[in-house]
């Protein structure tokens, strides 16, 4: 039998979630199997697939030492091929602080991991950090942006610091502000609030029928036909900066999906984080 206490790392992890991330060798089916036959305690009591796990708990694995060891080597080599060329801000037991570039996926799509922030960060932690044994906690990001933006983004690294972190955005503690170079003069601050509805997977569209959605905008400097602003938004639609500043006639340089003329430049706009305590 395998004892193992649950760390702050994994406080508040459903039971098969853990062990999915505890034993990568073993199939979905083998995890499912094993929690209904009665083979992983809690405390002393059967455990069961939405049990919820809390710092301290006692687990026991009803394996043997040499199933449990063979369980936890994955079929193939962990982030093999994922590179971790990653420029962090900040770093440390709780949380890492990424830059991320313009045409990085925060999140995969089409089925594309091994590129993606998540894969990176996911690899590094992985190669860096010394696991304390039955520690199972995959970082996640409490937030995202899009591809062609760059700015910080927060991966949590234990399950509470997951929790914290995505009240404090939910309850503006966290606040996020963008900073984008749009076409033409904007020579005062002003308030967008024109309701937004997806017309299509790439382009979002003012739209009477759309949600309401709001976006603050403050000018820092004009120079050759453009201006950069400063942008905070009360709520997060998809593409909410590029529609409500194309709707003002001040679409972001280069955004030919939203009006602007095509250039080269890399990326559209980036985003600070600032905590309302004034830390960046």
């Amino acid at each position: 039998m395998i004892d193992i206490v649950i760390s702050d790392t994994d406080d508040g992890k459903q039971i098969h979630k853990w062990l999915r991330l505890l034993l990568p060798g073993m199939p979905l089916s083998g995890i499912h199997k094993f929690i209904r036959t009665g083979r992983i305690k809690v405390n002393g009591k059967r455990g069961k697939r939405d049990t919820v796990l809390h710092t301290g708990d006692t687990v026991h694995l009803y394996m043997t030492d040499e199933d449990y060891a063979a369980s936890k080597r994955p079929k193939r080599e962990k982030f093999a091929g994922v590179k971790a060329n990653l420029d962090i801000r900040y770093e440390d037991g709780d949380m890492l602080i990424v830059n991320k570039p313009a045409g990085v996926l925060v999140h995969a799509a089409d089925g594309d991991y091994a590129s993606t922030l998540q894969a990176q960060v996911e690899a590094y932690v992985y190669r860096n950090r010394e696991t304390q044994e039955g520690q199972a906690f995959t970082p996640a990001p409490v937030h995202r942006l899009d591809r062609n933006t760059t700015g910080l983004v927060i991966f949590a690294k234990t399950s509470r610091a997951a929790r914290e972190l995505g009240f404090k955005f939910q309850s503006g503690e966290i606040e996020k502000t963008y900073v984008a170079l749009v076409v033409g003069e904007v020579v005062k601050p002003g308030r967008v609030t024109a309701a937004l509805a997806r017309v299509s997977d790439e382009v979002t569209a003012v739209s009477p029928e759309g949600k309401e959605s709001a976006t603050h905008y403050t000018p820092l400097a004009s120079a050759g036909g453009t201006t950069l602003l400063s942008i905070r938004l009360e709520t997060g639609r998809t593409h909410q900066i590029r529609a409500h500043m194309s709707h003002i006639r001040h679409p972001l340089v280069g955004d030919v999906k939203y009006g602007a003329r095509r250039i080269r430049a890399g990326s559209f706009f980036f985003t600070l984080l600032a905590s309302k305590t004034g830390q960046n």
